[in-house]
Parts: C-alpha cells; sequence; structure tokens
C-alpha cells in the first residue's frame, strides 16, 4: 500500500472517528453508513458492524477499518 494511500485511508477513519478516541463506535458506524448511502436496515447495520469488529471488542480500530475499506474498495 503507498504512502498515499494510506494517508487517505487515515484522513477517511479519523473523519468517522467523531470523538478521536481512535476507533468507531456503532453510532458513528450507523453514520458513516448513512455518508456513504449505503441502504441498510438498523439490523443489517449492527450486523455489518459486527462483521468488520474482528476482535469483538464493540469498537471498529484502524487496522479492522482498513481490512474492511480495502475489501469494500475492490
Amino acid at each position: 500500500m503507498s504512502d498515499q494511500t494510506r494517508d487517505d485511508l487515515r484522513k477517511r477513519f479519523d473523519s468517522f472517528d467523531k470523538d478521536g478516541n481512535g476507533a468507531i463506535d456503532e453510532d458513528e458506524f450507523a453514520s458513516l453508513v448513512r455518508t456513504l448511502r449505503l441502504r441498510l436496515t438498523p439490523e443489517q447495520t449492527q450486523v455489518a458492524f459486527s462483521a468488520i469488529d474482528v476482535n469483538g471488542n464493540q469498537r471498529i480500530d484502524y487496522g479492522e477499518f482498513v481490512a474492511w475499506w480495502t475489501r469494500m474498495s475492490t
């Protein structure tokens, strides 16, 4: 992954991490879903969040975000 791509992903992650705590919580993820105009029900949003939150700590950290974003973008 290029430095530019890493920088872009970090900026994107930080824009969704509204409280700046280094992770995206369920509310921030719901906002991300709306921003991307994904048509997910609340239940589908919760399932997607759980699938991205690989370690199950109820937060999407930067590494989990990068893995998901990369899969979604291909």
